[in-house]
């Protein structure tokens, strides 16, 4: 198991509290794909004359590694760096804290050639045929910015289009915000109208269930609102979200 040594910053932000501080890893060198091939070639693991995906995978393991350790990893899709969620108090100032008192993240933006890949791309906007439907475009956590990734019993925000949860009472089990594990078991966790906090066509804002946890999430919202308040559509409608959501 890797330590990531971090730089504890004081909180300017929190009015409440005055010795709470936000930490910023202590980042080693920057590797490239070289460097990661090098790592791979200490640790006797062939780059010649090898099943291609095993080395792929290998090499993403290895990424992944490095990061762990502090480094920042540039490929030319990808680059990444470790980042911190939460804060610390003064009297961890010099002490190892917990796991679950900051949370680690990998922060990633894109690369030379992702940037080339995509610079000319020409999108073709074009919505679902009946409007009458919810549409979700972006889930968030509010509070870190981050898309697609959540942390557990934190804020989460969805934003899209017809969003509004609402529905007839004996419709009530069928509408809401519902999360569903991303695996052969398909647990799924409902989020009531109730627990959401703005309820509106554009946003949905609400604290994560401790149902939901560290892991991959499909997630979809199902209501019968309509833009006529007080009617509602005959049969619930429903959308669910195309990106996989990440609990950390």
């Amino acid at each position: 198991m890797s330590t990531i040594k971090a730089i504890a910053h004081l909180n300017e932000l929190t009015k409440d509290v005055k010795n709470d501080y936000y930490l910023r890893p202590d980042t080693l060198d920057t590797l490239h794909d070289e460097d990661i091939i090098l790592r791979l070639k200490k640790k006797e693991i062939a780059t010649e004359n090898v099943n291609g995906l095993a080395f792929v995978r290998q090499f993403h393991r290895e990424c992944a590694l490095a990061v762990s350790e502090g480094h920042n990893v540039v490929t030319g899709f990808v680059h990444a760096g470790i980042g911190f969620n939460g804060v610390v108090l003064a009297g961890d100032l010099g002490h190892n804290v917990p796991a679950d008192q900051v949370k680690t993240h990998i922060a990633m933006t894109q690369g030379e050639y992702a940037r080339e890949a995509i610079k000319d791309i020409t999108v073709s906007v074009a919505e679902q045929p009946a409007p009458i439907g919810p549409v979700v475009q972006h889930v968030t956590n509010p509070v870190t910015g981050l898309a697609d990734t959540l942390n557990t019993g934190s804020m989460a925000l969805i934003q899209g289009m017809r969003l509004a949860v609402r529905g007839e009472k004996e419709k009530e089990d069928e509408i809401g915000v519902f999360f569903t594990t991303n695996d052969e078991k398909a647990t799924t966790v409902r989020i009531p109208a109730g627990q959401l906090s703005p309820n509106t066509p554009t946003k949905l804002q609400f604290v994560l269930p401790s149902g939901v946890t560290p892991g991959e999430w499909r997630v979809k919202v199902a209501t019968q609102s309509t833009a006529n308040t007080g009617k509602y559509t005959k049969d619930v409608r429903e959308y669910e979200y195309p990106n996989i959501v990440t609990v950390i």
